[in-house]
């Protein structure tokens, strides 16, 4: 891998390798998910024909083995682990400075509860572990996995309760030895370090197994010189090490002929090379094998289960932390790899199988794009062909032996791309890496088992007769009001919805969350079983296994962040769960959120979250047939409750502020809205008169917000709450502020966002505009017009014309005097008219809108 002397460190480590192999223990370094890895594993396993091969794996997946060796078993699949713990465990493990005394009394005092934790171990075709079984069947070898069992391994991490992969590769990716070396040879990251020199290798080369592994050790051992012993302990390597350190002792005590090879991430290899040499292969101490002995017995606590997984879930690039990314693309890499094996009488050149694939992947994503694009944008045969001459080109520069994923990815980027990088639209890339990462479905046996919650879920579907043997996406229509098993169907649905499965969606039907369509009889979901629900299921697996208790526990962290929060707006956050509750059919636990729901009604201080509680609440009311409310009573108390705690809140809409009398308006119209529509047995009458009591109440303070002032007095118009001659008066006290025209406009623009048609039936308020629009100067007019023609645009058409004809009447005008379209000006209109834009371009510049006209 270069000229540079080795440390010592590591040429004792090769060393060590040599005596090892004297021995008969082969060590193969691989990287996860490398198909260059397991080409040269299957030269090495070929030539050695080993007795045993070991591999880094959980020790409770020994269990699997039958099912994944299964000739039904086609990757991409994996395997899902769970083990439980109880909290207080965790958390004292965790807290090592806790003192004996608060530990006893943290054990007595708090409540201990269960939690599982998950983990994913995925297999593509061309990783080195699912090449290491596959030819172990083949040899008649003996496979045995040499890791922690994953209970005694998720001892070592408190940090996270995420479900997680195995085959993480966090070190390597984080080493200042590598970061380095990508500088060094100008390579983006530590990913195309790796592809540059090992996987674009001579196929001829990367047969020669002995000189690739010890660059692969070298290369994770010079990463692994980057930490200590101390954060390799904490992180749980070291442990791992000395578990597998005994695992291959033992075997080779017990069996002294054994020919065995060893497949493990590169990353450990350097601490099994010294710790297996170091006492000369003696057999591990008695404290190693009675500590070994409690590790293994502690994997029965593992739970473990074979499962379909995909090309699209094992990219790195969606989340996958672990191996090589772009999988579809490696698939195609590996998949040469056999045919060149297969053909060595008649070889073809590795350069020719690489451009072959660089060809089969422009050829793919060019016919993509397509689709997306535009005729005039699309990609012709030129750029094509452009591209894969810049790949192979590229390739060439760089040393490689044919082109790789970033010599491709280069020459798209190079001769696909017009103009700017940065203009390239974001589906571009996408479809770019989606190509490159496949969706790949893998496939197991029928008759293994599956974990508790995708087989109850999957039953569950199968009894409200949902098809889900097939994976085109259907359409079922639920009579949610008369028929009560498919209101159980839409139940199901909403909790599976809730819980984003992405089993379904929901097309049509009542939203009781917003209050729309709330009489449609029907609600319209299309569906689709695949492995992304089997996979969300197992990811929800490992926070239990029954759906409704998990919906619950995601309900109750919600209330729980509420108090964390302060409770600003409790009641309407609250409310909405409640709402939720009672779409997945959670009766229990709908009583119990009522009951939480009064105490946040109690301390919410936001009127508008108050208000728009009740309206869902009202909601609730006029579903409680649906949704099988037993608890009318409940309901309605807290209805009345929203009211008489929302008219404590009414000061809050003395604001002045101009933005915010506006959304005091839309409150208040919700709030009045509320009011009307509360059920007859609240008395709905009184809490009305109470409504207005309050809002007479309020008029005093209400001087700097004649927003709300105009709005008040429309309302309690149009409700009979005042007589035509009381609201003309409040009008006519309105307009006669005299100099104050932004309050006159502003209480004007209050009673047309709320009752527009009142201009039209209330003389006064016509007259008192008019009396008003005459007494202002020019410049008040400008300031004022944009407000004035917001204010009519709440007119119909036909409301438009009623005025203009009043207006018209007044001042005597003749017909075509009130036509948009005049073709007689005198002198004097057109002086006007003159004056009138010079005062309108005046006033633009003086505000600095003259750039925003532009736009």
């Amino acid at each position: 891998m270069g000229s540079s002397p080795l440390p010592q460190r590591l040429q004792n480590a090769l060393i060590c390798r040599d005596a090892l192999q004297q021995a008969q223990i082969y060590f193969a370094p691989v990287r996860h998910h490398s198909p260059a890895c397991s080409y040269a594993l299957r030269q090495l396993i070929t030539q050695i024909k080993p007795t045993h091969i070991l591999i880094e794996a959980p020790a409770s997946f020994s269990e699997k083995l039958e099912e994944l060796l299964n000739n039904k078993t086609e990757p991409p699949i994996a395997i899902l682990c769970q083990t439980d713990l109880q909290v207080d465990e965790v958390v004292f493990q965790k807290n090592e400075e806790y003192s004996e005394e608060y530990k006893e009394d943290d054990k007595t005092n708090s409540p201990s509860h269960q939690i599982t934790r998950s983990v994913f171990y995925p297999f593509c075709s061309y990783s080195p572990e699912w090449q290491a079984m596959q030819l172990a069947k083949q040899y008649n070898a003996k496979i045995q996995f040499i890791d922690l069992p994953w209970a005694e391994q998720v001892t070592q991490e408190f940090t996270s309760l995420q479900s997680k992969s195995l085959l993480s590769e966090t070190y390597l990716k984080h080493s200042q030895y590598i970061t380095q070396l990508a500088k060094k040879l100008h390579c983006r990251d530590h990913d195309e370090v790796w592809e540059h020199l090992f996987e674009l290798r001579n196929f001829t080369d990367l047969a020669d197994w002995q000189t690739f592994f010890e660059d692969t050790f070298i290369w994770c051992a010079m990463a692994r010189l980057d930490y200590d012993s101390s954060s390799l302990e904490a992180e749980g390597s070291s442990q791992r090490e000395q578990h597998m350190l005994t695992a291959i002792g033992r075997l080779k005590k017990s069996t002294p002929d054994a020919k065995i090879v060893v497949v493990t991430g590169g990353f450990h290899t350097l601490a099994l090379f010294e710790g297996l040499w170091q006492n000369k292969l003696l057999l591990p101490k008695r404290t190693d094998i009675t500590r070994f002995n409690r590790q293994q017995k502690s994997g029965d606590r593992d739970r473990t289960w074979l499962i379909r997984y995909s090309f699209d879930r094992l990219d790195a690039l969606n989340g996958y932390t672990a191996g090589m990314n772009s999988p579809a693309y490696y698939q195609k890499s590996w998949q040469s790899m056999l045919a060149y094996e297969q053909n060595s009488n008649q070889p073809q050149t590795t350069q020719c199988y690489r451009k072959t694939q660089l060809i089969d992947f422009l050829s793919i994503i060019t016919d993509k794009l397509r689709e997306k694009q535009n005729c005039s944008d699309a990609i012709g045969f030129i750029p094509l062909k452009s591209a894969i001459e810049q790949a192979c080109l590229l390739a060439e520069l760089r040393g490689h032996y044919g082109p790789g994923r970033y010599d491709l990815l280069d020459g798209i980027q190079s001769a696909f791309i017009k103009g700017s990088i940065h203009d390239v639209r974001s589906d571009f890339w996408q479809i770019v890496y989606r190509s490159l990462s496949g969706n790949q479905l893998g496939q197991i046996p029928n008759d293994i088992a599956s974990p508790p919650l995708v087989n109850e879920v999957y039953s569950t579907l199968k009894k409200y007769r949902f098809k889900l043997d097939d994976t085109l996406p259907k359409t079922t229509h639920i009579d949610i009001y008369r028929n009560p098993e498919h209101r159980q169907r839409s139940r199901f649905l909403h909790l599976l919805a809730f819980l984003d499965v992405g089993f379904a969606n929901r097309l049509d039907g009542p939203n009781y969350q917003y209050g729309t369509r709330l009489t449609i009889m029907f609600e319209d979901w299309q569906y689709l079983w695949t492995p992304m629900v089997e996979a969300r299921l197992i990811e929800l697996s490992e926070q239990g296994t029954q759906l409704e208790q998990i919906a619950i526990q995601k309900l109750q962290q919600s209330i729980e962040q509420l108090t964390e929060d302060g409770m600003a707006q409790s009641c309407l956050c609250a409310v909405k769960g409640v709402i939720q509750a009672a779409l997945m059919g959670l009766q229990t636990y709908f009583s119990q959120l009522l009951v939480k729901l009064s105490s946040f009604l109690e301390v919410d201080s936001n009127l508008l979250s108050l208000v728009d509680c009740g309206h869902r609440l009202l909601y609730l009311w006029q579903g409680r047939d649906f949704l099988a409310l037993n608890v009318s009573s409940t309901l309605l108390a807290l209805l009345a409750k929203v009211p008489k705690q929302a008219f404590f809140l009414l000061d809050t809409l003395k604001q002045s502020d101009t933005e915010q009398q506006q959304e005091n308006l839309k409150t208040l119209l919700l709030f009045r809205n509320l009011i009307n529509n509360l059920p007859d047995k609240l008395d709905a009458k009184k809490l009305k008169q109470d409504f207005y009591l309050n809002l007479h109440r309020l008029q005093p303070l209400l001087s700097e917000a004649p927003l709300i002032r105009g709005a008040i007095d429309s309302i309690a118009y149009l409700d009979s709450q005042i007589s035509q001659s009381e609201f003309d008066h409040k009008i006519k006290m309105a307009f006669e502020l005299g100099s104050q025209y932004e309050q006159a406009s502003s209480y004007f623009m209050g009673i047309m966002q709320c009752a527009p048609e009142l201009i039209i039936h209330s003389s006064q308020l016509l007259t008192s505009l008019d009396e008003l629009l005459a007494n202002w100067k020019q410049d008040q007019f400008i300031e004022i017009l944009p407000d004035l023609r917001l204010a009519f645009t709440q007119l119909t058409p036909k409301q438009n014309a009623i005025i203009a004809e009043k207006i018209s009447k007044k001042y005597s005008a003749e017909k075509e005097d009130m036509s948009i379209e005049q073709y007689r000006f005198s002198e004097e209109e057109l002086q006007k008219t003159l004056s009138l834009e010079l005062s309108i371009s005046q006033y633009i510049h003086q505000q600095q809108l003259q750039d925003w006209f532009k736009q």
